[in-house]
């Protein structure tokens, strides 16, 4: 096989001849042609083999070995014999007006999903924002058509042009983004669902306590068994938990104050997964205050009720920590207490559902470092088409 061969064969670029390379600190510039081909007259499709002339085009490719790829493509331009017309040869890698091959592009889209700015992804492929930030607008990331079997609700903050929260649909069970929205506001939310002809066929809906999403999942999605996510739950036991320790804290010397703040996970965590060492510490914590050692007590029983196997277990654990929350008669327990009371029933499905919100918390998580890698986005339709091709990719 020739050298030039070999060189097409490498480069996936087969229909061209190679005349010569150059090498230099950063990239590499090959000198191109396509082979001489009959071609189709676009005007009235004649064949002709006639070259009118030759035009030089500067055309850039995927990098290699960390170098820029440019080619200095000899283009033919070919003349009908029948009518006359002038046009240009076509390439498969190069789409007509195009300076940039086709693969190029296709690997911009990819590193989309590496949380990198456009500022990074530009120097890597030695293109320029603007084309990178056009190649995102370009991608379809249009309505989908049905909504899934299990849908999950949430909202977090993006500050675009529409306000500074936003709203997240995701599909647990595919672990993919449904959609974003513009708003949190829930007249929005009904009119998007509204539009989906399945509504009917959705099982689960996972969301946290807002009465808004329960009043929009009641309306519109009428089969669909709604789910409080457990992390949204055990948030109001830790926080009374907290405001336990920090009312007691504020009674303390400095030194025992910073104490009890650094050492505050230890209450936090599982009493039967601290070691033998951190136990020892807890206890020294506990003789400080009755308060706290109530406190601690029910944080143990609510989470002896979280890791409840079903919801008929899960009913009797929590009619026990009710009992002990009455008779400790904390107040920063109330709010726990009336948060339990209100949203009993979609609390207890939890335990019978396999999904939770812990994937659209995770692509929350996300969005935070796409919006810090780019210092924000102001322009709702590129934040979304961001997200949509960082996660779905």
């Amino acid at each position: 096989m020739l050298p030039n061969d070999c060189i097409a064969k490498l480069l996936d670029a087969e229909h061209l001849e190679f005349e010569n390379v150059e090498h230099s600190a950063n990239r590499i510039v090959l000198h191109v042609r396509m082979k001489r081909r009959a071609c189709y007259c676009p005007s009235c499709g004649a064949v002709t083999e006639q070259v009118h002339d030759y035009r030089m085009q500067l055309v850039k490719d995927c990098p290699i070995q960390g170098k820029y790829v440019i080619w200095m493509y000899r283009k033919r331009r070919y003349r009908c014999a029948c009518c006359g017309k002038r046009f240009c040869e076509s390439n498969y890698l190069v789409p007509k007006w195009h300076r940039i091959t086709n693969r190029l592009a296709i690997q911009c889209v990819g590193l989309f999903g590496n949380k990198q700015s456009r500022k990074e992804i530009a120097q890597s492929l030695g293109v320029s924002e603007s084309t990178v930030g056009r190649w995102l607008t370009l991608a379809d990331y249009g309505k989908p058509q049905l909504l899934p079997k299990v849908l999950s609700i949430d909202e977090f903050k993006g500050n675009t042009e529409y306000g500074k929260f936003q709203c997240i649909l995701t599909a647990p069970a595919d672990k993919r983004i449904l959609d974003i929205l513009p708003t949190r506001y829930s007249s929005q939310i009904y009119d998007y669902l509204y539009g989906f002809p399945n509504r009917k066929q959705v099982k689960y809906i996972v969301m946290d306590m807002n009465k808004e999403y329960l009043r929009i999942a009641k309306q519109l999605l009428p089969e669909a068994t709604v789910v409080i996510d457990r992390f949204h739950v055990v948030r109001y036991c830790t926080w009374a938990l907290e405001n336990v320790r920090k009312r007691m804290q504020a009674k303390l010397l400095r030194e025992e104050r910073i104490y009890f703040k650094r050492s505050r996970k230890l209450l936090l965590s599982h009493m039967d997964k601290l070691s033998a060492e951190n136990k020892a510490a807890v206890e020294r914590m506990l003789l400080f205050s009755r308060d706290l050692r109530e406190a601690y007590l029910l944080k143990e029983i609510f989470y002896k009720f979280m890791a409840s196997e079903n919801s008929v277990q899960a009913k009797q654990r929590l009619r026990e920590f009710r009992l002990h929350a009455f008779v400790a008669e904390l107040p920063e327990f109330d709010a726990c207490l009336t948060m339990l009371q209100n949203w009993e029933p979609y609390i207890l499905n939890a335990f019978d559902c396999p999904y939770s919100n812990g994937f659209t918390e995770g692509v929350n998580n996300t969005i935070k470092v796409i919006k810090r890698v780019a210092y924000g986005y102001r322009n709702f339709r590129n934040f979304r088409a961001r997200i949509l091709a960082t996660v779905n990719t």
